[in-house]
C-alpha cells in the first residue's frame, strides 16, 4: 500500500461533507488493501480482480463513471478507506452490471435512488446509476 497516497486520500476524503465519495481510479490509485472492499469474500478475489473489473466498465458506452461510496474513512493507520457500495453512473442497467461484476461476487445489485444521487455532490452531476454492495 502506498502510504502517501492513502494520507492524501484521507485528507481530501475528510474535507467532504458525507456520505463521501470518490472516483475508482483515485480509490485503487496505491490500494493493495484486501479489507478496503470486499473483505467478506472468502477467498478474496484480489484488489488486482477489482480494480481491474470496475475500471473496466469505463469503456462500456453505457457508463459513464464509476465511484466508492465510502463507508469507513480511517479503519486504521495502516489501512484504506473501506467501501462497500461501487456506483456506476450511466445507462447500464442492474442486469448488466451484475453479468459484469460476476466475478467479484456481489451481494446486491440495484437502480440508485435519484434523490440519494444528488445527496453525493458528484460533480458533473449524475442522473443515473447503479449501485453494487458487498456485504
Amino acid at each position: 500500500m502506498d502510504q502517501e497516497k492513502c494520507i492524501a486520500l484521507k485528507r481530501d476524503l475528510e474535507a467532504q461533507a458525507e456520505p463521501q465519495v470518490v472516483p475508482l481510479d483515485r480509490f485503487f490509485d496505491g490500494n493493495d488493501d484486501e479489507g478496503s472492499i470486499g473483505c467478506n469474500l472468502v477467498p478474496h478475489p484480489g484488489i488486482p480482480l477489482f480494480r481491474d473489473t470496475l475500471l473496466g466498465l469505463l469503456q462500456r458506452s453505457d457508463v459513464t463513471a464509476v465511484y466508492a461510496l465510502i463507508s469507513e474513512l480511517d479503519p486504521g493507520d495502516d489501512s484504506w478507506p473501506f467501501t462497500d457500495t461501487v456506483l456506476v453512473a450511466g445507462t447500464i442497467q442492474p442486469e448488466a452490471l451484475t453479468e459484469a461484476i460476476a466475478a467479484l461476487q456481489s451481494d446486491y445489485v440495484t437502480a440508485a435512488d435519484p434523490d440519494e444521487i444528488g445527496e453525493f455532490g458528484i460533480q458533473p452531476p449524475v442522473v443515473q446509476a447503479v449501485t453494487a454492495w458487498w456485504d
